[in-house]
Protein backbone atom coordinates (compact mmCIF):
# COMPACT_ATOMS: atom_id res chain seq x y z
CA UNK A 1 0.00 0.00 0.00
CA UNK A 2 2.84 2.20 1.23
CA UNK A 3 6.17 1.69 0.67
CA UNK A 4 9.51 3.50 1.24
CA UNK A 5 12.64 1.88 -0.69
CA UNK A 6 16.29 2.40 -0.20
CA UNK A 7 15.65 6.00 1.17
CA UNK A 8 18.42 8.55 1.64
CA UNK A 9 17.80 11.99 3.16
CA UNK A 10 19.96 14.38 4.79
CA UNK A 11 19.68 17.64 6.78
CA UNK A 12 22.73 19.52 7.62
CA UNK A 13 25.65 17.02 8.71
CA UNK A 14 22.11 14.31 9.75
CA UNK A 15 21.74 11.41 7.49
CA UNK A 16 19.07 8.53 7.28
CA UNK A 17 20.80 5.92 5.07
CA UNK A 18 19.53 2.80 3.29
CA UNK A 19 15.47 3.46 4.96
CA UNK A 20 13.08 0.61 4.23
CA UNK A 21 8.81 0.86 5.16
CA UNK A 22 6.52 -1.20 4.37
CA UNK A 23 2.88 -0.25 5.25
CA UNK A 24 -0.40 -2.79 4.99
CA UNK A 25 -3.95 -1.09 4.11
CA UNK A 26 -5.53 -0.51 7.58
CA UNK A 27 -2.76 -1.33 9.00
CA UNK A 28 -1.31 1.80 11.76
CA UNK A 29 2.55 1.84 11.48
CA UNK A 30 4.76 4.05 14.17
CA UNK A 31 7.89 5.16 14.13
CA UNK A 32 9.35 5.44 17.17
CA UNK A 33 12.25 7.17 18.78
CA UNK A 34 13.33 9.75 21.47
CA UNK A 35 13.60 13.52 19.62
CA UNK A 36 16.51 13.73 17.74
CA UNK A 37 16.58 10.35 15.81
CA UNK A 38 15.06 11.01 12.21
CA UNK A 39 11.60 10.74 12.90
CA UNK A 40 10.31 14.16 11.46
CA UNK A 41 13.15 13.73 8.77
CA UNK A 42 11.72 11.11 7.64
CA UNK A 43 8.21 12.48 7.85
CA UNK A 44 9.04 15.56 5.80
CA UNK A 45 10.66 13.41 3.21
CA UNK A 46 7.65 11.26 2.79
CA UNK A 47 5.12 14.70 2.48
CA UNK A 48 7.80 16.33 -0.36
CA UNK A 49 8.94 18.89 1.99
CA UNK A 50 12.54 17.54 1.87
CA UNK A 51 14.18 16.25 -0.79
CA UNK A 52 15.33 12.75 -1.34
CA UNK A 53 18.86 11.84 -2.90
CA UNK A 54 18.06 8.72 -3.41
CA UNK A 55 15.24 5.77 -2.52
CA UNK A 56 11.76 5.69 -3.94
CA UNK A 57 8.61 6.39 -2.24
CA UNK A 58 5.50 4.25 -3.51
CA UNK A 59 1.65 4.42 -2.58
CA UNK A 60 -0.84 2.03 -4.16
CA UNK A 61 2.35 0.63 -6.54
CA UNK A 62 2.90 4.57 -7.74
CA UNK A 63 6.30 6.22 -7.62
CA UNK A 64 5.32 9.74 -5.99
CA UNK A 65 8.96 10.65 -4.70
CA UNK A 66 8.80 13.74 -6.72
CA UNK A 67 5.38 14.68 -6.74
CA UNK A 68 4.61 17.94 -4.68
CA UNK A 69 3.02 17.32 -1.39
CA UNK A 70 -0.86 18.24 -2.40
CA UNK A 71 -0.50 15.41 -4.90
CA UNK A 72 0.75 12.84 -2.69
CA UNK A 73 -2.85 11.08 -1.33
CA UNK A 74 -2.00 11.94 2.38
CA UNK A 75 -3.78 13.53 5.18
CA UNK A 76 -1.48 15.16 7.81
CA UNK A 77 -2.09 15.79 11.09
CA UNK A 78 0.71 18.06 13.04
CA UNK A 79 1.83 18.10 16.07
CA UNK A 80 0.42 21.41 16.37
CA UNK A 81 -2.67 20.99 13.82
CA UNK A 82 -2.35 23.89 11.83
CA UNK A 83 -6.11 24.98 11.69
CA UNK A 84 -6.84 28.25 9.79
CA UNK A 85 -7.02 30.21 12.49
CA UNK A 86 -9.97 32.98 10.33
CA UNK A 87 -12.10 30.12 9.36
CA UNK A 88 -14.65 28.35 11.53
CA UNK A 89 -14.32 24.71 12.19
CA UNK A 90 -16.98 23.96 9.35
CA UNK A 91 -14.93 25.92 7.20
CA UNK A 92 -11.61 24.16 8.00
CA UNK A 93 -12.73 20.31 7.88
CA UNK A 94 -14.16 21.51 4.50
CA UNK A 95 -10.65 23.53 2.95
CA UNK A 96 -8.84 20.27 2.25
CA UNK A 97 -11.26 18.10 0.82
CA UNK A 98 -12.19 21.64 -1.70
CA UNK A 99 -8.57 21.83 -2.37
CA UNK A 100 -8.23 18.53 -3.70
CA UNK A 101 -11.24 18.81 -5.49
CA UNK A 102 -13.18 15.84 -4.21
CA UNK A 103 -17.09 15.88 -5.15
CA UNK A 104 -19.39 17.09 -2.20
CA UNK A 105 -21.77 13.72 -2.70
CA UNK A 106 -18.77 11.92 -1.81
CA UNK A 107 -17.10 14.71 0.51
CA UNK A 108 -20.45 15.12 2.68
CA UNK A 109 -21.10 11.71 3.68
CA UNK A 110 -17.93 10.89 4.97
CA UNK A 111 -17.79 14.29 7.06
CA UNK A 112 -21.13 13.88 8.43
CA UNK A 113 -20.04 10.28 10.04
CA UNK A 114 -16.80 11.30 10.96
CA UNK A 115 -18.96 14.45 12.63
CA UNK A 116 -20.83 11.93 14.83
CA UNK A 117 -18.18 10.05 15.58
CA UNK A 118 -15.74 12.61 16.95
CA UNK A 119 -18.87 14.19 18.52
CA UNK A 120 -17.91 18.00 17.32
CA UNK A 121 -20.97 19.04 15.49
CA UNK A 122 -22.04 21.64 18.18
CA UNK A 123 -18.47 23.41 17.38
CA UNK A 124 -19.07 23.55 13.55
CA UNK A 125 -19.60 27.41 13.75
CA UNK A 126 -17.04 28.21 16.06
CA UNK A 127 -13.42 29.76 15.62
CA UNK A 128 -10.13 27.42 16.45
CA UNK A 129 -8.97 29.82 19.01
CA UNK A 130 -11.84 29.14 21.24
CA UNK A 131 -11.67 25.63 21.10
CA UNK A 132 -10.22 23.23 23.67
CA UNK A 133 -6.97 21.17 23.26
CA UNK A 134 -9.08 17.67 22.79
CA UNK A 135 -11.56 19.88 20.65
CA UNK A 136 -8.49 20.94 18.16
CA UNK A 137 -7.45 17.72 18.27
CA UNK A 138 -10.92 16.39 17.31
CA UNK A 139 -11.57 18.77 14.16
CA UNK A 140 -7.86 18.30 13.05
CA UNK A 141 -8.33 14.60 12.25
CA UNK A 142 -11.75 15.16 10.90
CA UNK A 143 -10.19 17.76 8.78
CA UNK A 144 -7.35 15.23 7.51
CA UNK A 145 -9.73 12.84 6.94
CA UNK A 146 -12.33 14.69 5.06
CA UNK A 147 -10.66 14.44 1.64
CA UNK A 148 -10.67 10.23 2.36
CA UNK A 149 -6.73 10.38 2.01
CA UNK A 150 -5.03 6.84 1.22
CA UNK A 151 -2.35 7.33 4.17
CA UNK A 152 -3.18 9.27 7.84
CA UNK A 153 0.56 10.87 8.43
CA UNK A 154 0.11 11.95 12.15
CA UNK A 155 3.10 13.70 13.87
CA UNK A 156 2.49 13.05 17.42
CA UNK A 157 -0.42 14.76 17.81
CA UNK A 158 -1.51 14.09 21.42
CA UNK A 159 1.93 15.02 22.77
CA UNK A 160 0.16 18.62 24.47
CA UNK A 161 -2.63 17.05 25.96
CA UNK A 162 -3.26 15.71 29.74
CA UNK A 163 -2.89 11.85 30.21
CA UNK A 164 -7.17 10.87 30.29
CA UNK A 165 -7.55 12.97 27.37
CA UNK A 166 -4.48 11.42 25.56
CA UNK A 167 -6.20 7.74 26.09
CA UNK A 168 -9.55 8.71 24.80
CA UNK A 169 -7.93 10.13 21.76
CA UNK A 170 -6.52 6.97 21.22
CA UNK A 171 -9.16 5.19 21.73
CA UNK A 172 -11.03 6.99 19.36
CA UNK A 173 -8.36 6.49 16.51
CA UNK A 174 -8.46 2.93 17.14
CA UNK A 175 -12.01 3.43 16.07
CA UNK A 176 -12.03 5.54 13.12
CA UNK A 177 -9.29 2.93 12.21
CA UNK A 178 -11.53 -0.34 12.27
CA UNK A 179 -14.55 1.31 11.05
CA UNK A 180 -13.25 3.05 7.91
CA UNK A 181 -10.00 0.65 7.68
CA UNK A 182 -7.69 4.02 8.02
CA UNK A 183 -3.97 3.32 7.01
CA UNK A 184 -1.63 5.43 9.29
CA UNK A 185 1.83 6.17 9.71
CA UNK A 186 2.12 7.91 13.67
CA UNK A 187 5.18 9.89 14.62
CA UNK A 188 5.87 9.01 18.41
CA UNK A 189 8.36 9.17 21.05
CA UNK A 190 5.89 7.96 24.03
CA UNK A 191 5.90 4.31 24.25
CA UNK A 192 2.50 3.85 25.73
CA UNK A 193 1.17 5.88 22.77
CA UNK A 194 2.81 3.43 20.55
CA UNK A 195 1.82 0.26 22.31
CA UNK A 196 -1.96 1.94 22.41
CA UNK A 197 -2.08 2.32 18.80
CA UNK A 198 0.50 0.11 16.93
CA UNK A 199 -0.01 -2.90 14.68
CA UNK A 200 3.76 -2.44 13.53
CA UNK A 201 6.50 -0.61 14.90
CA UNK A 202 10.03 1.05 13.30
CA UNK A 203 12.00 1.93 16.20
CA UNK A 204 14.63 4.76 15.11
CA UNK A 205 18.00 5.47 17.80
CA UNK A 206 20.42 8.39 16.27
CA UNK A 207 18.95 8.44 12.77
CA UNK A 208 19.05 4.66 12.67
CA UNK A 209 17.04 1.91 12.39
CA UNK A 210 17.61 -0.65 15.04
CA UNK A 211 14.68 -2.87 15.05
CA UNK A 212 11.27 -3.26 12.93
CA UNK A 213 8.38 -5.61 13.26
CA UNK A 214 5.22 -6.12 15.10
CA UNK A 215 4.57 -4.14 18.27
CA UNK A 216 4.21 -7.52 19.91
CA UNK A 217 7.77 -8.39 18.39
CA UNK A 218 9.43 -5.27 19.33
CA UNK A 219 8.04 -4.97 23.40
CA UNK A 220 8.82 -8.29 24.40
CA UNK A 221 11.97 -9.37 22.15
CA UNK A 222 14.32 -6.25 21.84
CA UNK A 223 16.92 -7.24 19.55
CA UNK A 224 19.70 -5.11 21.20
CA UNK A 225 20.17 -3.87 24.39
CA UNK A 226 20.10 -0.11 23.13
CA UNK A 227 16.27 -0.66 22.18
CA UNK A 228 15.49 -2.74 25.01
CA UNK A 229 16.76 0.11 27.08
CA UNK A 230 14.57 2.92 25.32
CA UNK A 231 11.48 0.39 25.37
CA UNK A 232 11.75 0.95 29.65
CA UNK A 233 13.45 -2.65 29.89
CA UNK A 234 15.01 -1.97 33.76
CA UNK A 235 16.89 -5.31 34.03
CA UNK A 236 19.68 -5.16 31.41
CA UNK A 237 22.25 -7.58 32.80
CA UNK A 238 25.94 -8.20 31.63
CA UNK A 239 27.07 -11.92 31.75
CA UNK A 240 29.14 -14.19 30.14
CA UNK A 241 28.23 -17.76 29.16
CA UNK A 242 30.46 -20.54 30.75
CA UNK A 243 28.72 -23.28 29.14
CA UNK A 244 25.50 -24.43 26.88
CA UNK A 245 23.53 -27.93 27.15
CA UNK A 246 20.59 -29.06 25.14
CA UNK A 247 18.45 -27.12 27.72
CA UNK A 248 20.04 -24.26 29.06
CA UNK A 249 22.67 -21.96 29.02
CA UNK A 250 24.96 -21.20 32.29
CA UNK A 251 25.33 -18.17 32.71
CA UNK A 252 28.41 -15.93 35.35
CA UNK A 253 26.19 -13.01 36.36
CA UNK A 254 28.78 -10.51 38.53
CA UNK A 255 30.08 -13.88 39.98
CA UNK A 256 27.20 -15.86 40.53
CA UNK A 257 26.57 -18.47 37.90
CA UNK A 258 22.76 -18.58 36.69
CA UNK A 259 21.04 -21.21 34.39
CA UNK A 260 18.91 -19.34 31.93
CA UNK A 261 16.71 -21.03 29.53
CA UNK A 262 15.74 -18.28 27.00
CA UNK A 263 12.79 -18.77 24.94
CA UNK A 264 12.91 -18.94 21.67
CA UNK A 265 16.47 -20.48 21.84
CA UNK A 266 18.30 -18.11 20.00
CA UNK A 267 20.14 -19.86 17.18
CA UNK A 268 22.83 -17.69 16.45
CA UNK A 269 26.15 -19.48 17.51
CA UNK A 270 27.99 -16.69 18.72
CA UNK A 271 25.75 -17.31 22.12
CA UNK A 272 27.34 -20.85 22.75
CA UNK A 273 30.13 -19.19 24.52
CA UNK A 274 30.93 -15.45 25.60
CA UNK A 275 30.00 -11.95 26.54
CA UNK A 276 26.26 -11.32 26.80
CA UNK A 277 23.30 -9.45 27.81
CA UNK A 278 20.58 -10.76 29.81
CA UNK A 279 16.98 -8.98 29.61
CA UNK A 280 14.23 -9.29 31.35
CA UNK A 281 10.92 -6.97 31.81
CA UNK A 282 10.53 -5.95 35.94
CA UNK A 283 6.95 -6.75 35.79
CA UNK A 284 8.28 -10.35 34.36
CA UNK A 285 10.36 -10.64 37.67
CA UNK A 286 8.60 -12.95 40.00
CA UNK A 287 8.67 -11.94 43.87
CA UNK A 288 8.07 -13.87 46.66
CA UNK A 289 9.04 -13.99 50.28
CA UNK A 290 12.01 -15.92 51.47
CA UNK A 291 9.80 -18.87 53.20
CA UNK A 292 7.42 -19.16 49.97
CA UNK A 293 7.47 -22.37 47.32
CA UNK A 294 8.97 -20.30 44.45
CA UNK A 295 7.46 -20.18 41.32
CA UNK A 296 10.54 -20.20 39.47
CA UNK A 297 12.78 -22.86 38.21
CA UNK A 298 16.51 -20.79 39.23
CA UNK A 299 15.00 -19.07 42.51
CA UNK A 300 17.50 -15.89 43.61
CA UNK A 301 17.89 -14.66 47.33
CA UNK A 302 18.08 -11.89 47.89
CA UNK A 303 17.19 -8.05 49.94
CA UNK A 304 15.22 -5.55 49.19
CA UNK A 305 17.35 -2.37 49.11
CA UNK A 306 14.51 0.36 47.89
CA UNK A 307 11.20 0.96 47.27
CA UNK A 308 9.84 3.31 44.93
CA UNK A 309 6.30 3.85 44.99
CA UNK A 310 4.54 4.49 41.65
CA UNK A 311 1.34 4.23 39.46
CA UNK A 312 0.29 1.56 38.58
CA UNK A 313 3.09 -0.33 39.93
CA UNK A 314 5.94 0.17 42.69
CA UNK A 315 9.52 -0.36 41.52
CA UNK A 316 11.26 -2.75 43.94
CA UNK A 317 15.10 -2.56 44.05
CA UNK A 318 16.78 -6.65 45.08
CA UNK A 319 20.08 -7.11 45.65
CA UNK A 320 20.54 -10.83 45.08
CA UNK A 321 24.70 -10.22 44.60
CA UNK A 322 23.52 -7.66 41.52
CA UNK A 323 21.12 -5.15 41.29
CA UNK A 324 17.77 -6.43 40.06
CA UNK A 325 14.38 -4.59 39.13
CA UNK A 326 10.86 -6.15 40.20
CA UNK A 327 7.27 -4.46 39.58
CA UNK A 328 4.35 -5.36 41.81
CA UNK A 329 1.17 -3.43 42.89
CA UNK A 330 0.90 -1.76 46.01
CA UNK A 331 -1.50 -4.54 47.21
CA UNK A 332 1.31 -6.81 46.93
CA UNK A 333 3.63 -4.33 48.69
CA UNK A 334 1.25 -4.73 51.82
CA UNK A 335 -0.23 -8.10 51.57
CA UNK A 336 3.84 -9.28 51.27
CA UNK A 337 4.83 -6.99 54.18
CA UNK A 338 7.94 -6.27 51.99
CA UNK A 339 10.01 -3.48 53.51
CA UNK A 340 13.58 -2.04 52.78
CA UNK A 341 15.64 -5.01 54.55
CA UNK A 342 13.32 -7.78 53.71
CA UNK A 343 14.51 -11.03 52.41
CA UNK A 344 12.82 -12.39 49.43
CA UNK A 345 13.37 -14.69 46.48
CA UNK A 346 12.58 -13.67 42.90
CA UNK A 347 12.80 -16.07 39.47
CA UNK A 348 11.19 -15.77 35.85
CA UNK A 349 9.57 -17.98 33.73
CA UNK A 350 12.05 -19.39 30.99
CA UNK A 351 9.91 -17.73 27.75
CA UNK A 352 10.65 -14.33 29.55
CA UNK A 353 14.55 -13.94 29.93
CA UNK A 354 16.35 -13.17 26.44
CA UNK A 355 19.78 -13.37 25.66
CA UNK A 356 21.28 -10.93 23.48
CA UNK A 357 24.57 -10.64 22.15
CA UNK A 358 27.27 -8.18 23.55
CA UNK A 359 28.18 -5.59 21.33
CA UNK A 360 31.45 -7.06 20.27
CA UNK A 361 29.68 -9.57 19.16
CA UNK A 362 27.27 -7.63 16.97
CA UNK A 363 29.98 -6.21 14.90
CA UNK A 364 32.28 -9.21 14.05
Amino acid sequence: MFSVESLRVCVGSFALEAFDLTVSKGECHVLLGPSGSGKTTLLRSFLGLLPVQSGTIRLLGRDITAFPIESRGFGYVPQHLGLFPHLCVRDNIAYSAKARNVPIDLFQPVVDGLIEATDIRGLLERMPHTLSGGERQRVGLVRALASQPHLLLLDEPFTALHENLRQELWELMRTLQRKHQLTLLLITHDLREAYALADSITVLLGGRVVQQGSKEEVFSRPKTPEVARFLGVENILQGRILKRDALAWLVDIAGIEIPITAYPPPSNTALEQGDVWVVIRSEEILLASAQTPSASDTPLRGTIRSIHPSYPQWKIEIDVGFRIFASVTRHQVEEMGLNVGSSVQIGWKPQNAQLLRSHQQQSE
